[in-house]
């Protein structure tokens, strides 16, 4: 029985994802921030951007709605810079960008439109395809209603890359989903020299890649079968593509592996005290002995990069308790710290503790 750690997906910021189809986002009512006349400004539509920007649109010019004329930006918009300026207010959606529309209304007295007044709106989007690798399970992936047949995630990783594993989780894909991961040197799938099918499982899936060699710098996510997925349309909280660390021994019996609940201790307002529980999660305690050196530093480089200090982030990684097993397959947060203690020479112990959620 071997195990595996994850956590150097090759899916990341700079990866050029492209999905056959998304969930459109939304975009909030308008807020206003200047209001010296009685008009306003209605936001709405479906937002196709990646980003959450707040929009902002100013009155540059007065009048009623029609003779006015306003500017507008966002917020990754340069500072002092304006997206465009001069553009005419209308009655009826003018489409800034990314299926963002503001409208503008009059009001008494004329003109209802004053220089400067401006009104802010927000637009989100928590099911794009960017979403599978921010190790957040609440934002995921989501197709359009009802899914196409099939539906396909394309990733270009810039480079040509060779990873060891694929791992889906937090999917609503049902049983008779036919899944595949391929890969190839162009954006083109007729006969792709990586083309291998994923064993389906509720919750999280997984595939060890065997094809060799395989080092593409174009892979896709092929889903198949889910046109008529009782929820209406197909998603994944996470995608991990990428290689493992899999130690050279295996850690110690006496390892741990139980559920816990998630509860806080509230009072009512009569004082008396009550459990809420939040939720379940599983908890891994891996005791290892007589590790070299060379494997605490494999160890000690897992942590680090876990423990993200430039983005003030514990990120949770994948790990594989029984490669033989795949309900043994965790999305979890190592916890407390990495203590090694050295036993001896070139003999170190120390103990891993992860925490998962379960949703």
């Amino acid at each position: 029985m071997g195990h595996r750690f994850f956590y150097q997906n090759l899916i990341g910021a700079g990866t050029a994802i492209a999905a056959s189809s998304a969930a459109p986002g939304f975009v909030g009512g308008a807020v206003p921030r200047v209001a010296n006349g009685p008009g306003s400004a209605v936001f709405s539509g479906s937002y196709a951007g990646e980003d959450q920007e707040v929009y902002t649109v100013e009155i540059d010019a007065e009048g009623d709605a029609g003779a006015a004329t306003f500017k507008w930006r966002k917020t990754s918009t340069p500072a002092g810079a304006w997206e465009a300026s001069g553009v005419p207010t209308a009655a009826t959606d003018t489409l800034l960008e990314a299926g963002v529309n503001v409208r503008f209304t009059n009001g008494a007295p004329s003109p209802a439109l004053k220089v400067g007044d401006r009104w802010q709106a927000t637009a989100s989007r928590f099911r794009s395809p960017r979403k599978i690798h921010d190790l957040d399970l609440a934002t995921r992936w989501r197709s359009a209603s009802p899914p196409a047949d099939p539906e396909t995630l394309t990733f270009d990783l810039g480079s040509p890359q060779a990873p060891d594993a694929l791992i889906l989780h937090g999917h609503n894909l049902s049983a008779g989903a036919a899944v595949r991961i391929q890969a190839n040197s162009s954006d083109a799938w007729g006969a792709p020299p990586v083309d291998e099918a994923v064993t389906w499982r509720a919750g999280t899936m997984h595939r060890y890649l065997t094809t060799a060699p395989r080092s593409y710098r174009y892979w896709r996510l092929l889903i198949g079968g889910e046109a008529g997925n009782p929820d209406g349309h197909a998603e994944l909280a996470e995608v991990y593509l990428g290689g493992f660390f899999e130690p050279a021994f295996n850690y110690a019996w006496r390892n741990l592996l139980e559920e816990e609940a998630l509860e806080a201790r509230r009072e009512t307002e009569s004082g008396v005290e009550k459990t809420v529980l939040l939720n379940r999660g599983r908890r891994a305690l891996l005791p290892y002995r007589h590790v070299a050196a060379a494997e605490r530093d494999l160890f000690l480089a897992m942590f680090r990069a876990v423990k993200d200090k430039d983005n003030e982030r514990s990120r949770p990684l994948f790990a594989h308790l029984d490669v033989d097993d795949p309900a043994s397959l965790l999305f979890a947060a190592l916890a407390g710290r990495f203590s090694p203690v050295e036993e001896g020479p070139d003999d170190f112990s120390f103990e891993l503790e992860l925490r998962e959620r379960l949703t």
